[in-house]
């Protein structure tokens, strides 16, 4: 079980998916998910439930509304405002 706590401006959940890309391949089988108000992106590696904190590598800010996923697996973070962000190995 994971709890997720409301500090400063954190308000909401927004649910992701389980990354099955080949991008990213440390990431397999992590569940990845944001809280709307203020920004923050986490992911859960089930079923250790070892929680990663990728704020500062992902994040583009409040407004997260949704998450999508591409054929091979790719992630991609969706704001509110119409912005798609894809996650991608840093360079």
């Amino acid at each position: 079980m994971v709890e997720y706590p409301h500090l400063n401006a954190a308000c909401s959940i927004t649910g992701g998916y389980v990354y099955r890309g080949s991008a990213l391949p440390e990431l397999t089988g992590d569940y990845f998910y944001a809280d709307y108000c203020d920004g923050s992106v986490h992911s859960i590696k089930y079923p250790n439930v070892n929680v990663g904190d990728w704020t500062q590598l992902v994040s583009p800010g409040g407004g997260i509304s949704s998450f999508g996923q591409d054929a091979k697996g790719e992630l991609y973070i969706l704001q509110l405002g119409g912005r798609v962000y894809r996650i991608v190995p840093s360079q």
